[in-house]
C-alpha cells in the first residue's frame, strides 16, 4: 500500500484558513480510530501545529485520504483544494523528512517541530495506529532529523517562532518596548521561550495570563514576573501596552469587545493557530494587531545564511529516502510473494482434500485415506523445491542449497565419510 502525505501549512495557506483546519489534541485518538476504521487505510499519524496540519498514512487509494482530510473541517472542499498538497510515496517520505528536521517550517531548522513529530507518532502507536511501515519510516525520520542537526549547521543560532515575536516588536516598536508593560497568554513552550528572549531586554513589567492560574507560577518563580488567570484580564487590559499570545484555545481569548473598552493603545501580536485575539479587533483604530504570517520577513532576514546547510540537508534527506522506498519494495515484494505461496499451497491441500472426501463418501477406509492424503500432499508441495535443490546441485549452485537449509530450518546434513573422497 502506498504512503500518503496530505495537508496545509503556512506556505500554502494563510492563517485565516489554518485555523480553520486543525486537528484539536483531545481529539486525536478519535479521529486515528476513524481513520483506522476506513476501509484501505492501515496506518496512521496526524500532526498538527500552528503552521502546518497534515496527515500522513498507509492507503490504497489517493482519493480517499483527500476526502477523509477535507471531511473533517467546516470547509467547503472547492475552498480548501487550492490550498492543499498530497504526496505519495518517495515525495512522501521526503517531505515528512524535511519537515521533521525543519526544513519546511516557517523558522528554518527549529527544532520543535521534531518534538511536535514525536508526540504525534507516540499518540498514534498508543491508538494502535501504527504497523510495520510507520514504525520503520518514523525511527528513520528521527535518525535522519538528528544526523542531519550533528552534521550540518542547520540548528545554528536558532531562530524561533518566539524570538521573531519578540525581534519583531522590538526592531519595529523599539520607542515603546524598554518602557513597557507586555502580558503573555499562556504558560506552554512558547510563552517560556519568550521569557528567555525578554530576560536578556527585559521591559519594565511582564505580566504571564494563563487559564489555569496555578500553571503559571512556575514562571513567575523563575522570571520575577506577575501572573493572573484568563479571568481577570477585563481588569488588567488597561494597565498593558504590549500583549504577545500563544495557546491552544480552539477559539478566541480576546475580543473585539474587551479591547473596544479599553482606550489605551494596544500592540498585539498573536502566533497562536487558530488565532487568539478576534481579528476583528484591529478594526478599532488603537489596536494594532499582528499574526504569526507577519513575522515572516523577519524570519527570513535571519536564516540566509543557513541556506547552504539546508541544500546539504535536502541532499542526505534524498538519499535516505532512497534507502527507505528499497526497503519498503522489498517488503511488498516478500508480503506478495508470502500470499501467492500460501495460495498455492491452499489449492494443493484443497485439491487432495476434495480426492480423500469423495474417498470418505464411498466408504473406502478412513486409515487409508488419510495415508493416502498425506502421502499425495506431501509430494506435491515437496516436487517443485526438489526439483529445484537437484537443479541447483547440478549446477554447483551451493548457495541455493545453503539458502534453501535456512529457509526451510533444515539441519546440517551429515555427510558420509567415503562420499566426501569421491
Amino acid at each position: 500500500m502506498p504512503i500518503f502525505v496530505c495537508g496545509i501549512n503556512h506556505k500554502t495557506a494563510p492563517v485565516a484558513l489554518r485555523e480553520r483546519v486543525t486537528f484539536a489534541p483531545e481529539k486525536i485518538a478519535l479521529y486515528l480510530a476513524d481513520l483506522i476504521n476506513q476501509e484501505n487505510i492501515s496506518e496512521a499519524v496526524l500532526l498538527s501545529t500552528c503552521n502546518r496540519s497534515e496527515l500522513y498514512c498507509v492507503a490504497d487509494h489517493e482519493a480517499q485520504v483527500i476526502d477523509w482530510f477535507c471531511r473533517q473541517h467546516r470547509v467547503p472542499y472547492d475552498d480548501l483544494a487550492p490550498f492543499m498538497y498530497c504526496y505519495q510515496d518517495r515525495d512522501a517520505v521526503e517531505h515528512i523528512m524535511h519537515v521533521a528536521c525543519g526544513l519546511d517550517s516557517m523558522v528554518l531548522g527549529e527544532s520543535e517541530i521534531l518534538r511536535q513529530m514525536k508526540d504525534a507518532f507516540s499518540e498514534s502507536c498508543i491508538c494502535g495506529a501504527i504497523g510495520t511501515v510507520f514504525n520503520r519510516l518514523f525511527q528513520e525520520v528521527f535518525m535522519a532529523a538528528k544526523e542531519v542537526r550533528t552534521s550540518t549547521s542547520i540548528g545554528a543560532c536558532p531562530v524561533s517562532v518566539s524570538s521573531a515575536a519578540v525581534n519583531f516588536i522590538k526592531n519595529n516598536y523599539s520607542e515603546l518596548f524598554s518602557q513597557s508593560t507586555v502580558l503573555l497568554i499562556g504558560a506552554g513552550v512558547a510563552v517560556d521561550l519568550m521569557m528567555r528572549y525578554l530576560k536578556i531586554h527585559p521591559p519594565k513589567r511582564i505580566v504571564i495570563a494563563n487559564r489555569n492560574r496555578d500553571n503559571a507560577v512556575i514562571f513567575s518563580e523563575q522570571y520575577h514576573c506577575e501572573v493572573i488567570s484568563l479571568k481577570e484580564l477585563p481588569e488588567i487590559l488597561p494597565q498593558i501596552d504590549i500583549i504577545i499570545s500563544a495557546t491552544g484555545s480552539a477559539l478566541p481569548i480576546v475580543t473585539k469587545s474587551m479591547l473596544a473598552v479599553c482606550q489605551n493603545a494596544l500592540l498585539i501580536v498573536d502566533i497562536a493557530v487558530p488565532r487568539d485575539i478576534e481579528p476583528a479587533a484591529a478594526e478599532l483604530s488603537h489596536i494594532r494587531l499582528h499574526s504569526i504570517d507577519d513575522l515572516k520577513i523577519i524570519i527570513q532576514q535571519n536564516v540566509r545564511g543557513r541556506e547552504h546547510a539546508a541544500d546539504k540537508a535536502r541532499e542526505m534527506i534524498k538519499q535516505k529516502s532512497e534507502d527507505l522506498m528499497i526497503w519498503l519494495s522489498s517488503v511488498a515484494i516478500v508480503a506478495m510473494t508470502i500470499r501467492a505461496y500460501r495460495k498455492q499451497v491452499e489449492d494443493l491441500c484443497q485439491i487432495e482434500l476434495t480426492k480423500a472426501r469423495r474417498q470418505l463418501e464411498r466408504g473406502d477406509n478412513p486409515t487409508e485415506v488419510l495415508t493416502s492424503f498425506s502421502y499425495a500432499l506431501t509430494n506435491k508441495l515437496l516436487h517443485a523445491p526438489t526439483m529445484q535443490l537437484r537443479q541447483a546441485g547440478h549446477e554447483g549452485r551451493l548457495e541455493i542449497l545453503q539458502i534453501a537449509q535456512k529457509l526451510f530450518s533444515i539441519p546440517e546434513p551429515i555427510v558420509d565419510a567415503e562420499l566426501e573422497l569421491i
